[in-house]
């Protein structure tokens, strides 16, 4: 090990394994992954020896392109030199959380092209030489982000700089007037995109939540009808969080009295407008107040103002816009109490403010809560000062919850939401066990399962990228006792076949970490004849102004462009988002600033929410870790500006 430590610190033969190293990563990265068979090769004969076989099923699996190849291995020569060896000195602790991050990112590159190319992870495992081929592509990528992380933690981080701007128009906007005029800019930038889609989007969710409201059944295929109700005259349900529905349902009670459905729409609509602009104003606003790099807030204000899908989504009817706002401005509130935490006590005014988004976030989205449960709490362990208070706080947010969703939402006769929709993963599983070994079930599994998912048609139903199909059959009717048969079922069938399990999981996750996934990142297809959901009751009349088609055409084109374009796609793209989310995180571990991860915990959440949700890469579920990117790097810098400044104070103390 100590030769192997010397002779890595020998500048020439540093120079030697990086030119090896970059070669090795460019025949990696020209490498495809795409299963290849003897009989594609019309080269490969019965009388070809084994040798050749081999060499001829590589030289078909590269992809190679001469002049790319060059560029991409001059890159990785300076990349290399600069960043690669930059941790050799670093003890083993520190190490580990590189090589880790390195390794997550590999794996999600290499299995994420399998299971968007054929569903499953054959691509890697369906022999040897495949095997092969993916440990290849596997250390290529680990070298390329080995390198990038090294210049991230000891490069980049280390040497973030703030300058005070003497631009007069930059004061002006970001520092004299940091909320009014972010907000008004961002509005005005808004207007084409709330002039082409007024009064505003409805899908299938808020119809069916409109429907709801004013006592129309729902169709019995749709994941709303998923409950059964506790009196027939009262048609709401918890599936969709009952604060959102009252709220839009009065909005469009609004339109009902003008006799116009669609100002009832708008009603709502440019409430969670300003909601969110005004949310994105704050943002910018606390920039300012943690002072942070100039460039930052003006990115976020161009990405507010100017990114075509954050108003496509403004203007979409749903519950997730006003939990994202509500999300944001908690972050911000957690950030402050682990910053001043023992130095400065909560005010009666701050405690209230916390319990009531606290509160709201619970009520906005029935996972909510757990948002709160998994960061609040923990900080009580730092925060010595304010311990009681916020002990008094998290009670008080359950307590009111459970009180709301246990004891009045019955009284008003509002069924709670089925426990179905906590088990799209076990369902997957199910599903795909069924599919592949169908022939193994035993009449007495098949009929526990029946009663639970309708098992007839379940491998038909199947779809590994979305549970929905599978959910859709779940029997409203099923007993405790026969959900618990069923569970019983399943935790057998795993033993038998757990790689089908796991694939089954996998297959609807992979979105979320494989960057270059299109499983329903984002589309505006949603918003293409949406007035049918809820006209077809005959009780409504809504819909875009028909003479703004083409605009509506334009912006969809433009929102297709936006999606492939460098950079733009990258801010949109979900798993690059969360990859951030996961670089923060392992890095606050790695600088031993522990009690930092409290405020990336609410965003970690979400992304064991969108594991758990039953569709693979659905934006919509994603667009807390999206759009409070910003936010979150923004306070990532501020952590960071300690950081190093507690190491500029350790190098003057030597």
């Amino acid at each position: 090990m100590n030769k192997i430590k010397s002779i890595i610190k020998d500048k020439r033969n540093r120079k030697i394994i990086i030119i090896l190293l970059a070669i090795f990563t460019t025949i990696a990265l020209s490498l495809s992954l795409d299963i290849v068979n003897n009989k594609d090769i019309k080269q490969i004969t019965s009388t070809t020896n084994y040798v050749s076989k081999i060499l001829l099923k590589f030289n078909y699996s590269l992809e190679l392109n001469v002049s790319q190849s060059l560029f991409v291995f001059i890159c990785l020569i300076l990349l290399l030199k600069k960043c690669f060896f930059r941790d050799d000195i670093e003890n083993k602790g520190n190490k580990i959380y590189k090589m880790i991050l390195s390794i997550l990112f590999s794996f999600f590159m290499v299995f994420g092209y399998s299971y968007m190319k054929i569903n499953s992870w054959d691509m890697i495992f369906y022999n040897t030489f495949q095997l092969f081929k993916a440990i290849i592509k596997g250390i290529g990528y680990y070298i390329i982000f080995r390198a990038l992380i090294n210049y991230l933690f000891d490069i980049l981080f280390e040497n973030i700089k703030i300058k005070e701007s003497t631009n007069k128009i930059y004061n002006f906007i970001f520092i004299k007037h940091s909320f009014i005029i972010p907000l008004l800019i961002i509005i005005i930038c808004w207007l084409p995109y709330i002039i082409a889609y007024y009064p505003g989007t409805l899908f299938q969710d808020s119809s069916n939540q409109i429907k709801q409201y004013f006592g129309y059944d729902i169709p019995s295929d749709s994941a709303t009808d998923s409950v059964n109700l506790i009196d027939e005259n009262v048609k709401i349900t918890n599936h969709h969080p009952v604060l959102h529905t009252v709220i839009l349902g009065m909005c469009m009670q609004v339109g009902k009295a003008v006799g116009n459905d669609n100002i009832g729409v708008f009603c709502y609509t440019i409430l969670q407008i300003l909601f969110l602009s005004s949310t994105f104003a704050y943002i910018i606003n606390f920039m300012k107040k943690i002072k942070v790099p100039n460039s930052l807030r003006i990115f976020a204000l161009l990405m507010f103002a100017l990114l075509p899908i954050i108003p496509i989504y403004a203007m979409e009817i749903t519950k997730d816009i006003p939990f994202t706002c509500l999300l944001i401005i908690y972050i911000i509130q957690l950030y402050n109490l682990i910053k001043n935490a023992n130095s400065e006590r909560l005010s009666i005014k701050k405690c209230m403010s916390l319990i009531l988004v606290n509160i709201l976030i619970a009520l906005f989205r029935n996972n909510g809560l757990y948002v709160i449960i998994l960061s609040l709490p923990f900080v009580t362990i730092i925060d010595k000062i304010n311990r009681r208070k916020i002990i008094i706080i998290s009670v008080i947010v359950i307590v009111i919850y459970e009180a709301f969703t246990s004891i009045l939402l019955p009284k008003l006769k509002i069924p709670a939401a089925s426990v179905r929709e906590a088990l799209s993963i076990p369902f997957q599983q199910t599903a795909r066990y069924v599919k592949e070994y169908g022939d193994e079930v035993t009449e007495e599994e098949r009929e526990k399962i029946d009663k639970v998912l309708k098992y007839d048609t379940l491998a038909d139903r199947y779809k590994p990228i979305d549970a929905d199909p599978v959910k859709n059959e779940y029997n409203k009717n099923a007993t405790k006792e026969d959900l618990g048969d069923y569970l019983k079922v399943w935790f057998g069938q795993f033993f038998k076949h757990p790689t089908t399990y796991i694939q089954a999981t996998m297959n609807n996750v992979y979105g979320y970490f494989y960057p270059e996934s299109q499983v329903r990142q984002y589309t505006t297809g949603f918003m293409i004849n949406s007035h049918k959901a809820i006209n077809e009751t005959g009780g409504f009349n809504y819909g875009y102004i028909e003479n703004l088609k083409d605009l509506r055409e334009t912006i969809t084109q433009l929102v297709n462009c936006i999606k492939v374009l460098p950079l733009t796609s990258w801010i949109v793209n979900i798993a690059f988002n969360i990859w951030i989310i996961l670089i923060i995180f392992v890095y606050l571990l790695y600088s031993k600033k522990y009690r930092y991860i409290i405020y990336i915990m609410p965003l970690l959440s979400i992304v064991l929410m969108c594991i758990a949700s039953p569709v693979n890469a659905f934006y919509r579920y994603a667009i807390p870790c999206i759009f409070t990117m910003p936010l979150t790097i923004a306070i990532f810098i501020d952590i960071i500006k300690q950081v190093n400044k507690e190491k500029g104070e350790v190098k003057n103390e030597k």
